[in-house]
């Protein structure tokens, strides 16, 4: 989505796959690695952890609801950002 930093940590990395998993099994099979890992990303732009421990946590408190919610407003973002020309394909503008 952005430019941030990559998560570097394995324990963070683990744990970011496994909510990831247990997000898509039993909440929303579309999910990936990259939202989980976007979303708490610019949750921890606001609230870094101070530990393992404490990002593992903020981990595991994530809903898909949390993630979908960051997706929405990326998407909103970035459609504010476009014009009206790169919509085209959408609307059947001209096709060429």
């Amino acid at each position: 989505m952005s430019g941030q930093s990559e998560i570097k940590d394995k324990y963070i990395k683990l744990a970011i796959a496994l909510k990831t998993n247990q997000l898509k099994r039993e909440e929303l099979s579309s999910l990936t690695y990259q939202h989980v890992e976007s979303s708490l990303k610019e949750h921890w732009r606001f609230r870094k952890p101070g530990s393992i421990h404490e990002a593992v946590e903020d981990i595991q408190q994530l809903s898909a609801s949390d993630v979908v919610a960051y997706l929405s407003t990326q998407a909103v973002i970035m459609g504010s950002r476009m014009n009206l020309n790169d919509f085209d394909d959408l609307f059947g503008g001209d096709k060429q």
